[in-house]
């Protein structure tokens, strides 16, 4: 529940919503001035004989102690009301106990869905934002697996292995935690749109942007860095020779964090990155089992870490019988069709009463999902 009354929030984002003000900048400020208030009562020239701070940025600073700042600041709750958003604050005991060790912690965040994820044990999954195929089914798969053994899984929302692992672990009926790199408002990239809905209902949205802010390159750094906070470990299932997992990477080996890297094939762009964290030490990851062994022990069969998850022991093939509510049409009609058994696609296509390569385009989609698998001889079957 939240524990910060609504004058105290007004003040708290006087402050928070400064353009330019991130929680390096917010944490010198408050060390040099003592209080959020005295900040907010000093004057320009104050705020600009505190080393660092150039005059333009000592001008917002000052701004947001006058009457136009405490607008601003209530125009900004609005605006996370409208959304079903709410600030937490550092006082706040949904506030995770992770954030603290960082050296820079978030001053506020914006959530929506269930605060107490912060506080819950996560793997972070991340990636390339142009995945294989071959990534596309590894992050499905692992996310899945990670998720029926308990974990959530934290990630930053973006296209590629991001939103792939993210709906596996939902379709696993387990939960995750997206970290978004600009306003909890705003829905970026537009195609995760139906994640972003997801994740509201049955995970947790969370940033320190402040509202209305847009997805800025420099936004991503830091928001990797709660990534890393959130993880037990974080794996990195495709990357390339320059990607912005790599700052996740890094925060987390500054916290002490495990880090587990898939291998790819040797020359594929999309897995230079990974395979250089083996050669470097990363924990080579071909299941979910070695993350558990890993963190749990070997022979160790972790049960369910909360009441959103099955055990891992448990079989996921069992539990995906069930057509995902999310299919496309034609996709639910073929999966309907499969079972454990091979079938020939022209056989799956007489069956559902649809051309083969309509036939094929919903294959497609379903193995992309890592529910059905293909074998030689165009032969489909549940996974």
């Amino acid at each position: 529940m939240p524990t910060t009354d609504q004058t105290t929030l007004e003040t708290l984002l006087r402050l928070a919503i400064v353009p330019g003000m991130g929680p390096a900048r917010t944490t010198v400020l408050l060390r040099h001035f003592g209080s959020v208030e005295r900040v907010l009562g000093t004057t320009a020239a104050q705020v600009a004989e505190v080393p660092g701070f150039g005059p333009e940025f000592a001008r917002r600073v000052a701004a947001a102690g006058t009457a136009e700042g405490l607008r601003r600041a209530r125009a900004a709750l609005h605006a996370l009301e409208r959304v079903g958003a709410r600030v937490v604050t550092q006082e706040d005991a949904a506030y995770s106990p992770s954030f603290r060790t960082l050296a820079d912690p978030p001053f506020v965040l914006y959530a929506i869905g269930d605060v107490q994820l912060m506080s819950e044990p996560a793997i972070g999954i991340v990636g390339t934002r142009m995945p294989t195929d071959y990534g596309r089914r590894v992050a499905s798969r692992l996310a899945y697996e990670l998720a029926r053994a308990g974990y959530g899984i934290a990630s930053g929302m973006a296209k590629g292995i991001d939103a792939v692992a993210q709906t596996a672990a939902l379709d696993a009926g387990g939960a995750t935690v997206g970290v978004l790199g600009h306003g909890i408002d705003r829905i970026y990239p537009p195609e995760n749109e139906r994640l972003f809905h997801r994740v509201r209902e049955r995970g947790l949205l969370i940033s320190e942007m402040a509202p209305g802010e847009e997805p800025l390159a420099g936004n991503f750094p830091r928001r990797n860095r709660l990534i890393a906070a959130l993880s037990a470990g974080v794996l990195v299932v495709e990357m390339g020779q320059k990607s912005g997992a790599r700052h996740t990477v890094e925060y987390a080996l500054e916290l002490g964090k495990e880090v587990f890297a898939v291998p790819g094939p040797i020359g594929a762009a999309e897995s230079v990155g990974t395979n250089q964290l083996l050669k470097e030490g990363a924990r080579l990851v071909t299941s979910a089992q070695d993350i558990l062994e890993e963190l749990h022990g070997v022979g160790t069969v972790p049960h369910a870490l909360n009441g959103r998850a099955a055990p891992a022991a448990e079989p996921p093939a069992p539990i995906r019988r069930s057509a995902p509510a999310d299919l496309q049409p034609d996709e639910a009609r073929v999966f309907g069709l499969l079972g454990d058994d091979p079938r020939h696609v022209d056989d799956l296509a007489a069956a559902a009463g649809m051309a083969t390569h309509v036939t094929l385009t919903a294959l497609l989609g379903l193995e992309l999902r890592d529910l059905a698998e293909s074998l030689p001889g165009k032969q489909f079957r549940l996974r």
